[in-house]
């Protein structure tokens, strides 16, 4: 993850939030739906699961408004989950 990246991860809410936005395309109800589904998929610390979300993010890919569609959001993490080796073997040391 690039280092400015790395900053926005310590922004207040709002910020980060407006920057995801601007960047990805998204509105504040779909960040807080990836954001609940990570928290209750286990990642409690705000930044790791912040790098998550910003992970799934580019995934699904930077274009203008992603769109997932009925049932798309949590379909597009389930497999997000399933296929990002990258963290998510080590979420177990998230449920504190």
């Amino acid at each position: 993850m690039a280092a400015i990246e790395k900053s926005y991860l310590h922004w207040p809410d709002l910020q980060f939030i407006d920057w995801c936005s601007y960047y990805y395309g998204i509105n504040r109800g779909i960040y807080n739906t990836i954001d609940a589904w990570f928290y209750e998929y286990g990642i409690l610390n705000l930044t790791e699961r912040r790098r998550a979300i910003l992970q799934f993010l580019k995934q699904a890919g930077k274009r203008e408004g992603i769109k997932f569609g009925k049932g798309g959001l949590t379909s597009n993490l389930e497999q997000f989950a399933a296929y990002s080796k990258g963290w998510e073997h080590d979420r177990e040391i998230y449920h504190q």
